[in-house]
């Protein structure tokens, strides 16, 4: 399937880039989409998360211990086991 791009800034980055890696553009704009998927996968995967954490974890927590942290004593005894 082509691709073909009508916009003269697009253009021109693609070129300024591709000019700069020194690999063409068609090389220049696959490896920029990569890039910019891998970004919006680690954007979905952190919203999930939290998600996770706002529906499961949390509402699990008494509401006297949210937004304290855990004790230095706690957290190296963690470290220790």
């Amino acid at each position: 399937m082509a691709l073909t791009i009508r916009n003269k800034e697009v253009e021109r980055l693609a070129e300024e880039v591709a000019r700069l890696a020194g690999e063409t553009k068609t090389e220049a704009v696959r490896k920029a989409l990569e890039m910019r998927l891998r970004e919006l996968q680690r954007e979905r995967n952190f919203d999930r998360v939290i998600c996770f954490l706002e529906e499961e974890v949390w509402p699990q927590i008494p509401p006297e211990l949210l937004g304290k942290g855990i004790p230095k004593e706690e957290m190296d005894a963690l470290w220790e086991e």
